[in-house]
């Protein structure tokens, strides 16, 4: 069964909280633990959590952190998660130095093992920005659950340029490499940028998220609850996943059988001012602030009503 919706990351244990709080205000579904690095499994944690996050309706996925160290031990903790009724089980590559060669010890396990080949996945950033691709190449026959390509500022890239670039224009490769086209969950990763100290700011997910929405994604997730500001919690909220019906929410409502428009957005100048933006769009003071207030929040800045910084994404209707 493909996956459908959004989920959020745990890296320990101790961020189940705001993990789950994450997921209520972002109305995600499913939690990714972690249960293992490398060759090591975590037995209590695996077990604890899959119980704790049944119990509370949502669905729990495993990921285990696969490294270059003995790689093939990897099996142990895919084997336990399944046991333990995980719901699907991710290999994250994330940005280690693993070569193709290092990982077919794992890939000939994977071959000889039993497995529902179709409960498993890939998270790895897109081919163009991992040491060797070739890892990609050696794990993907056996994770036919899909690719979840993770999307973190790279350089000059956003993240939404890294989406629409490199992980949608990759397919054709990436179909040889699995067999078929793989289902793809794309992972946001608020981090700084790589070789960059730029933070990352909420208005990068406005358009990364649009981006999300075009190309009719199913499902999302976010890595991870302990890095992800609450500031970019509401638009990670208002980002709808194909597969789910359209329901009344914050951001679309239906109005007797008509459909409200989207939020719109403008992109700040140096001439502008809030008060001019306000005048402009003929918007109240108060929608002005609730909509964009994190602007000004997740810099540390006083909601000045003059100061405008040019490049922002402002909501305005």
């Amino acid at each position: 069964m493909n996956l459908c919706g959004k989920g959020v990351w745990l890296s320990h244990s101790y961020d189940f909280r705001r993990a789950v709080e994450m997921a209520t205000q972002i109305e995600a579904g499913h939690l990714l633990i972690k249960v293992g690095h490398g060759p090591y499994y975590f037995p209590e944690i695996a077990r604890e959590l899959v119980e704790r996050v049944y119990s509370l309706g949502l669905h729990p996925l495993a990921w285990i952190q696969i490294t270059d160290y003995a790689p093939s031990e990897s099996l142990l903790a895919i084997r336990q998660a399944i046991e333990l009724n995980y719901e699907k089980i991710v290999l994250f590559l994330g940005r280690a130095l693993v070569t193709g060669s290092q990982l077919e010890p794992l890939a000939a396990a994977l071959a000889s093992a039993p497995l529902p080949l179709e409960k498993i996945l890939l998270a790895a950033p897109p081919l163009a920005h991992l040491p060797d691709a070739q890892a990609v190449k050696v794990l993907a026959r056996y994770c036919q659950g899909g690719w979840m390509p993770l999307c973190f500022p790279y350089q000059e890239l956003s993240v939404q340029q890294l989406l629409d670039r490199d992980v949608y224009q990759s397919l054709s490769e990436l179909s040889l490499w699995w067999g078929a086209t793989p289902e793809i969950y794309p992972v946001l990763v608020p981090l700084s940028g790589m070789r960059t100290a730029e933070p990352f700011l909420p208005e990068a997910v406005i358009p990364w998220g649009e981006s999300v929405m075009q190309h009719g994604v199913d499902f999302f997730s976010v890595y991870h609850a302990a890095v992800t500001e609450k500031a970019l919690w509401p638009i990670l909220q208002s980002v709808a996943p194909a597969c789910q019906p359209k329901v009344e929410t914050r951001v679309e409502r239906s109005v007797a059988g008509r459909a409200v428009p989207q939020p719109e957005y403008v992109t700040a100048t140096a001439n502008d001012t809030v008060w001019g933006l306000i005048d402009r769009h003929a918007m109240q003071r108060e929608w002005f602030w609730m909509w964009n207030g994190h602007l000004w929040d997740s810099r540390g800045l006083p909601r000045d009503p003059d100061y405008l910084q040019a490049g922002w994404r402002v909501r305005v209707k």
